[in-house]
């Protein structure tokens, strides 16, 4: 099997894999895709360069050859530690004046008292 061609936008391999005694050849693809858990996603697809005749006639070679690709890849991203692709959120910004609300609606639904609510507001205003 030899590499045809790379497009590195689309992170496609195109591959050909020439006539054997069990098969006419085919053109494999292989794309790589990024998760949002910081896997990644192969698709590996192949056709018989001949059409339908040759995918009836190749004995499953294809398949063969989905397998070997599929098995060396998956041997070959097992050496690289796993990246998480999702960052971690920004800290929301709240206003000192937003924290004393909710303050105040704890006061009033009787979570906090009037002491802890006073003395909480009084840290807040840094007095």
């Amino acid at each position: 099997m030899k590499v045809d061609s790379v497009d590195e936008l689309l992170k496609t391999v195109y591959l050909k894999a020439g006539i054997s005694a069990f098969s006419w050849g085919e053109n494999v693809t292989v794309t790589v895709k990024a998760a949002e858990d910081g896997e990644s996603i192969v698709e590996v697809t192949s056709a018989s360069k001949t059409g339908v005749f040759g995918s009836v006639v190749d004995m499953g070679k294809n398949n063969k050859n989905l397998k070997t690709i599929m098995d060396e890849l998956s041997m070959e991203l097992k050496k690289y530690p796993k990246i998480s692709k999702i960052s971690p959120e920004p800290a929301k910004v709240t206003s000192i004046a937003d924290e004393i609300r909710k303050l105040a609606d704890l006061k009033k639904e009787g979570i906090l008292t009037e002491e802890e609510f006073n003395a909480k507001k009084k840290q807040l205003l840094n007095l």
